[in-house]
């Protein structure tokens, strides 16, 4: 019995350890913090805390939630404590107790005072993580680690991480789906070295939108609703704003987007500017600014709508995004403004995965895990950070810092170049190289990017070329290395600029140049120099307008370019019903005065319609440039009244603006479709300003849009509304049900959402993506129907039951059939194979006479032996087996082309001397 006893003791103690308590800190003031902690069972909710880590002298009672889940039934208890009373920028010790249960002594500092630094010399720093996701893999935890690590390294190992980072940042897409499972397993186990010491603040992410509980679970979580600045609160915990020290923090929702937090947003930016305390604002959001992979996957909301009133600030000095599994930094062209892609640890983002492209305002993607750390030098008014990558699932780093970047206030600018070209307004035959003196500063700021600018015009009213560059341009991988990222500026002289034969008409041309030193600080404009090519292409007279689309009464701005330059070429805006003639006056119009090359901004135009732009010649009617067509009128506002629709259900669309001009029109179309080429699948007329419209006649299952268009034509204006007709509309198939270990599965799908991150999961059968490991997941770039291929790295590694399924938006939503496919194979001697190819024929060539050797990595099942010709030479069946041997001695000399059907069809080319 005493035995029993022992044991039962045992295991009680084991209970005891397996619940260890972690504390989860957030929502930080100067003179508060909140402490949160999860246990399994036993309400009590206790910090003990003091001055010293020897006396906890003073005890806080909080409360607690029971949250159910699926695999929680009611046994999620959630610990909030609130600790008030603080005093700003101190050090304080605590620990956690529930029931028996108390964690070791841990430590925070509240956050300074306003304007204030946190640290005895003067600074203010931040640790900032993206991605996190990955429930069984360990990559973020790793990344908490490797942050840990970096810390003592460079502020003492004696120190606690409180005493020198001041907050941990997070941007999203903490948890792969909103279940308790993820929020335990996923976000808080994976942050614990950390958590207990440095508050963490994070934001909304797509993948906090999914799951069993989805947002719910991010609001039962997360202390949110009590951030604001300067009395500005965003009435939601979606997003936020909250100062810390002398920055300001905009926590911005990138998964709900729209024109209430626009506006807050402009609120905040107006105060913060008028706020002498706030020195540096940091936006964050989790979709990116800009991507140079996955290209369109990213947040045009804040490129287009946000960006544009945070840089109205000259403190706004980086922003912040995710969604990205990877790291890139740019900095935009016109004003003092970092943007980085934070660098997540979640599913694998390599070269040669999706669509890329190179742009401008990026000047490095990295594809390896990485987080950063923002160091502030309050009294100085310096801004550095650090990106320290811990590598990729090809190769490990240790804290390897892969860029460091800053803004230093109060630097002078670099000198104002020249250009060095003796143009003196001359002829000059392409190909030419545009020179600009050597880049010089006062300071020790090296040059990072120069801009030529070439425009018809010596004011640049019309600019021919505008080319930015930095001295590094980090893109695409080295070799077939994906995870490395070469320098495609390697060897480029950036203050040179050569215009390639033919790349430019001939015509007279105007040029300028800045430099860009790296600490954001520009040049002052060179000296303009003119110079006239000849000998090229011939010139390409144009016109072009400002926007396609005018309010009434709004100037309109058209500009001309390589016109004859005839004092009496002309300018007319006609109704797109008009003809150009004496009998069919012009809206209004205006001359070019003889310049080759200009701009002219009309008054505008009052009666709604389309309309054109015409350049005619010397007083006539002959017309030297294409039209422009343009629409003049209200913007139409397009909405549905559901956004998921049962099949043949009726679809009402309401519009409001509506132009309402004979024949204006709205169509429905399926995703993927283009209007013209393709009929709409249900379209009415529009007879009013606004109303709406119910297509009663029944859509089948698919995805849609709905769009206004004008004139019994195709041109449009307003929005697109986007609907569902249906559940699991999406067809997919495989070309088999099963396969060999390692054999081609062929997908083919129709009627897919058509966005850019749906993608294709292979999981165990009886397995669940909400809750189960992938096996794994393909992206294929958001086609509504196609065909492909999985890549060979995403095919089962091993025999047994599988099912496919496609998911849409990065997120766990099925939108297709499941189908089930079994593998085959023997997996023997495979290891013996890692890095090699699969197949080997040697040697090749071979002698006549002596054998040819075939060793594959999968059992071969049949090789054929043709001819030069095609003809069937030789053929064995029922191979069954790993290696073959042929014999050449019956063999004439020449070339050969073996088939080898094993896990897929192998062609070899085999000579025989």
């Amino acid at each position: 019995m005493k035995k029993i006893y022992f044991l039962l003791l045992l295991f009680a103690g084991l209970c005891v350890k397996a619940q260890t308590l972690y504390p989860y800190l957030q929502a930080p003031t100067s003179n508060s913090i909140y402490v949160n902690w999860k246990t399994s069972s036993n309400p009590e909710s206790i910090v003990q805390y003091g001055t010293s880590p020897e006396a906890l002298t003073n005890t806080v009672t909080g409360s607690n939630q029971v949250f159910s889940d699926t695999g929680y039934p009611a046994n999620y208890f959630y610990h909030t404590v609130k600790i008030e009373g603080l005093n700003p920028n101190s050090k304080y010790y605590y620990r956690i107790k529930t029931g028996e249960l108390e964690s070791e002594v841990y430590s925070f500092r509240t956050m300074p005072l306003a304007g204030q630094a946190a640290t005895a010399d003067g600074h203010l720093r931040f640790l900032i993580m993206g991605d996190n996701q990955m429930r069984n893999v360990p990559r973020y935890d790793s990344l908490v680690s490797a942050a840990k690590r970096k810390i003592a390294e460079k502020w003492g190992a004696d120190a606690d991480p409180s005493d020198n980072i001041a907050l941990t940042v997070m941007v999203g897409d903490q948890v792969d789906v909103g279940t308790l499972d993820h929020y335990e397993n996923v976000h808080f186990n994976k942050n614990k070295q950390l958590s207990g010491y440095l508050p963490i603040q994070t934001l909304v992410g797509n993948h906090e939108t999914y799951g069993t509980l989805a947002m719910q679970a991010y609001y039962d979580h997360y202390i949110l609703d009590e951030m604001s600045y300067q009395g500005i609160s965003s009435g939601t915990e979606n997003y936020y704003a909250n100062q810390v020290g002398n920055t300001l923090f905009i926590a911005l929702d990138t998964e709900h987007t729209g024109v209430q937090q626009l506006t807050w947003v402009q609120q905040v930016i107006t105060a913060a500017n008028n706020d002498d305390t706030v020195d540096w604002i940091i936006s964050l959001g989790h979709r990116p600014y800009q991507a140079e992979q996955y290209v369109g996957d990213i947040s045009t909301w804040v490129r287009n709508s946000v960006m544009p009133v945070l840089v109205t600030s000259p403190k706004h000095i980086l922003h912040i995004g995710a969604h990205h599994h990877l790291y890139h930094r740019g900095q935009l062209k016109n004003t003092p403004t970092y943007q980085i892609i934070s660098g997540g640890v979640a599913w694998d983002q390599y070269w040669g995965m999706a669509v890329e492209e190179d742009f401008e305002d990026v000047q490095k993607t990295i594809s390896n895990w990485l987080y950063q750390i923002v160091d502030i030098d309050v009294n100085n008014g310096t801004f550095d950070v650090e990106a320290y990558s811990i590598g990729s699932v090809y190769q490990w780093k240790n804290n390897q810092l892969m860029d460091e970047f800053h803004r230093h206030l109060g630097l002078e600018a670099p000198e104002t170049p020249q250009i060095t070209n003796n143009f003196n307004g001359g002829d000059q035959e392409l190909p030419v190289t545009i020179e600009s003196t050597a880049y010089n500063t006062t300071t020790d700021q090296p040059l990072n990017s120069t801009q030529f600018m070439i425009g018809k015009t010596e004011d640049f009213s019309i600019i021919e070329k505008d080319v930015y560059r930095d001295f590094e341009d980090l893109f695409g991988p080295v070799g077939t290395q994906v995870d490395t990222t070469a320098n495609v500026m390697e060897g480029v002289d950036i203050t040179k600029l050569t215009l390639a034969e033919g790349a430019m008409p001939n015509g007279q041309y105007f040029v300028k140049v800045r430099h860009r030193d790296n600490n954001l600080n520009w040049s002052a404009w060179s000296n303009v120099k003119s110079f006239n090519i000849t000998n090229s292409t011939y010139a390409d007279t144009q016109i072009a307008i400002d926007t396609i689309a005018y309010m009434p009464n709004t100037p309109i701005v058209v500009s001309f370019s390589d016109t004859p330059g005839n004092a009496t070429d002309w300018i007319g805006l006609y109704k797109e019903s008009q003809t150009p003639g004496s009998s069919s006056p012009s809206q209004t119009w205006a001359y070019t005065n003889g310049q080759v090359s200009g701009t002219h901004t009309f008054s505008g135009l009052t009666d709604t319609g389309m309309y054109y732009a015409a350049l005619f010649e010397n007083d006539g009617y002959t017309e030297i440039a294409e039209r422009k067509y343009f629409y003049v009128g209200p913007f139409v506002e397009l909405a549905t009244d559901q956004e998921v629709y049962e099949e043949n259900a009726p679809v009402t669309v309401s519009f409001t603006n509506a132009p309402n001009m004979a024949n204006d029109w709205i169509g429905i179309y399926k995703v993927g479709h283009e209007p013209g080429p393709v009929p709409a699948t249900a379209w009415t007329y529009v007879t009013a300003t606004e109303g709406s419209h119910t297509y009663n006649n029944g859509l089948d299952k698919g995805y849609y849009f709905a769009e206004y268009f004008l004139q019994d034509g195709y041109n449009t204006v307003g929005n697109k509304v986007f609907f569902q007709v249906g559940t699991e509309i999406t067809q997919l198939g495989i070309n088999k049900t099963v396969y060999n270990l390692n054999e081609n599965i062929i997908a083919t799908w129709t009627d897919a959402p058509g966005i850019i991150k749906d993608w294709l999961g292979i999981y165990h059968e009886g397995d669940e993506p909400n809750t189960d490991p992938l096996v794994s997941y393909t992206y294929f770039d958001g086609q509504p129907e196609g065909t492909m291929t999985l890549p060979e790295d995403k095919l089962p590694t091993a025999p047994g039951d599988y099912f496919i399924v496609m998911f849409t938006d990065d997120s766990y939503n099925e939108v297709s059939n499941r189908i089930s496919f079994e593998v085959q194979g023997d997996t023997s001697g495979i290891d013996e194979w890692q890095g090699q190819q699969p197949l080997m024929v040697y040697p090749n060539p071979v002698k006549k006479g002596e054998n040819t050797y075939i060793k594959c990595k999968y059992r071969i099942d049949q090789i054929d032996m043709f001819d030069i010709t095609g003809n069937l030479f030789y053929t064995s069946k029922n191979v069954n087996d790993y290696n073959f041997s042929l014999i050449n001695q019956s063999l004439p000399t020449g070339t050969y082309l073996l088939k080898i059907h094993s896990n897929k069809v192998y062609t070899v080319k085999v000579i025989v001397n």
